[in-house]
């Protein structure tokens, strides 16, 4: 079976692709090309653009299946929309939280997914609160898929935790991730252990990069936070870390965190009620709440004994998550559409799930962070 990669142009930390993989590039004119500065015939342009290029690659390259990935623009919706409409099968990847569009502030996009999503042969969640949520809004066909790991677990090896160091990896973004609050975080945490060291892991936006860097310095603490440009090589960061901190505002299934798990790294975040990962294995504070998440960074650097024991718990809970049992998921799923024989409740009745009433729980109370207690999604 032949997997084309359809992307726009290439950036310079993609990864190297497999030899069986063959990557079409389909320039977009801007990072999504219904913004909120077009009216509706220029919208309807885009459509008719991207139905001839859509329906082209079905036709020349004789695709089976498409899966859409790209959740967090309105453009991913209308590729749905074109192929459905083509009779053309499509998986969908809600490479989020169900309440994404909220952190994006980009309301538009639940309008655009409450259409295309009902019309997929499955869209993949990421949590089982996302599966109870996207029905809810009418998805019969939502299915709980964690990311496959990246690497064989038996073979990763585990942190000693000896050091003072505190890692936080992932992209600069001010609303997603929040790194300052963990440079305020930090403020707190060299009161007790003067010795610790941050390090800021990743790219993303240079400017609130250097936002953050201006805080430390006026906090007097620049020299004890270190900030790392991208690696495409982290195993050294998570050999030589102790601990690490997430202070995410909202995530789907971060594989820094399924990463550090592996290395025996614990983890204290933001509560993210919704996500697999949070379930067990890491220690979990208030969101913004960066005294308490100082407080148990302190507990962790200061006593090994519970150090190591945290570390064999997050250890231990990434273990269900084995990458040959979502490979074997996949492979399952995309035969049974291709062959016109969906297996897609077959799959949903062999879920654990959780109730609507806990997903609802979880949804009125992350409406409530972002501030938007009256936002209708279910009428």
């Amino acid at each position: 079976m032949q997997l084309l990669l359809i992307t726009d142009k290439p950036q310079e930390n993609d990864y190297h692709l497999p030899n069986n993989v063959f990557r079409i590039i389909l320039p977009f004119e801007d990072e999504d090309p219904i913004s909120k500065t077009r009216n509706w015939d220029q919208i309807q342009q885009v459509i008719a653009h991207q139905n001839v290029q859509i329906v082209n690659l079905h036709r020349n390259f004789k695709v089976q299946l498409f899966i859409c990935q790209e959740h967090w623009i309105l453009r991913n919706s209308l590729t749905i929309q074109t192929l459905k409409r083509n009779n053309i099968p499509v998986i969908a990847i809600d490479h989020n939280f169900f309440l994404y569009p909220l952190c994006k502030e980009e309301n538009r996009l639940f309008d655009f997914a409450k259409v295309a999503y009902p019309m997929v042969d499955a869209l993949i969640c990421l949590s089982r609160v996302d599966v109870q949520l996207w029905k809810k809004v009418g998805v019969k066909n939502a299915i709980y898929m964690p990311n496959p790991l990246t690497f064989d677990l038996d073979k990763v090896q585990l942190s000693s935790l000896e050091t003072k160091n505190i890692i936080f990896i992932g992209r600069f973004n001010r609303r997603h991730k929040q790194q300052h609050l963990a440079v305020l975080m930090m403020k707190k945490v060299l009161e007790s252990e003067p010795n610790a060291v941050l390090q800021f892991i990743g790219g993303g936006s240079e400017e609130y990069k250097e936002e953050c860097k201006q805080l430390a310095q006026e906090l007097n603490i620049s020299n004890s936070i270190q900030f790392i440009d991208f690696q495409t090589d982290i195993e050294t960061y998570y050999k030589n870390a102790s601990v690490m901190v997430m202070t995410s505002s909202i995530e789907g299934f971060p594989m820094v965190l399924a990463e550090s798990k592996s290395c025996g790294i614990p983890t204290v975040a933001f509560e993210l009620d919704f996500c697999e990962l949070w379930q067990d294995g890491i220690t979990v504070v208030p969101k913004g709440d960066t005294d308490m998440m100082a407080v148990e960074v302190v507990r962790l650097l200061q006593n090994q004994t519970f150090r190591l024991q945290k570390g064999i718990e997050a250890r231990k809970s990434v273990e269900k998550f084995q990458t040959q049992d979502t490979i074997s998921k996949w492979v399952k799923l995309i035969t049974s559409i291709i062959n016109g024989n969906s297996v897609v409740n077959q799959m949903q009745d062999e879920e654990e799930t959780v109730t609507e009433e806990l997903a609802m729980q979880i949804y009125h109370k992350e409406l409530k962070f972002w501030g938007q207690e009256d936002l209708k999604l279910f009428d």
